[in-house]
């Protein structure tokens, strides 16, 4: 392990404190208007779709730590935050969000992945509600009659629909605006270059 972290570039290092920073806007920006969303994993798949996936993960990370400061619930999904990295370097290394019907297919992988890890932390270890915008959505659902496992799955994909697809496109529009000069310098950047 001590190896792959010595020979990542330096550059990629530094983009995780601008990545978790914008995360943490992000998530902050959702918590004052109560938005069903997040929009906290915007840094982490920018560091992930650039540096690859190592980078990805440990600016998740980072950011759930920051995030669980200021909400204790989000520890829990400190997993769910380092596959979101951990997907986004692969998803980028396969060149997946390099045009927007790579981007769509992405969202739609990301979302699914995403609610198999976040929707069973929040049944088993919340039981179905973390008290955020995304809970009312389930209780919705529990009232039309669906079960519980099948109401927190279902409330958590339609979030996660809108999140991730919201997420990767504004990745999307950030990578493919950054200059040739800047994305060469980063281990993925190369399959953003502008084709002029």
């Amino acid at each position: 392990m001590r190896k792959i972290l010595t020979n990542i570039a330096i550059l990629n290092y530094l983009i995780i404190p601008v990545a978790v920073s914008i995360n943490v806007v992000g998530y902050q920006l959702s918590q004052i208007l109560r938005l069903p969303i997040l929009l906290d994993s915007i840094g982490t798949i920018l560091a992930g779709a650039l540096c690859g996936p190592i980078i990805g993960i440990l600016t998740g990370a980072l950011t759930t730590c920051i995030n669980g400061i200021i909400n204790p619930i989000v520890f829990a999904y400190i997993g769910t935050s380092m596959i979101i990295g951990l997907a986004a370097g692969l998803l980028s290394k396969q060149h997946l969000l390099s045009t927007i019907p790579r981007v769509i297919v992405s969202a739609l992988l990301l979302s699914i992945l995403t609610t198999l890890c976040s929707g069973i932390v929040t049944f088993y270890l919340f039981g179905g509600a973390t008290g955020g915008t995304g809970s009312l959505l389930t209780a919705s659902l529990l009232a039309l009659g669906q079960k519980l496992l099948t109401s927190v799955l279902s409330a958590q994909l339609i979030q996660e629909l809108i999140d991730k697809s919201l997420s990767l496109l504004m990745v999307y529009t950030v990578l493919k605006s950054l200059p040739d000069r800047f994305l060469i310098k980063f281990e993925n950047g190369g399959g953003y270059l502008n084709e002029n």
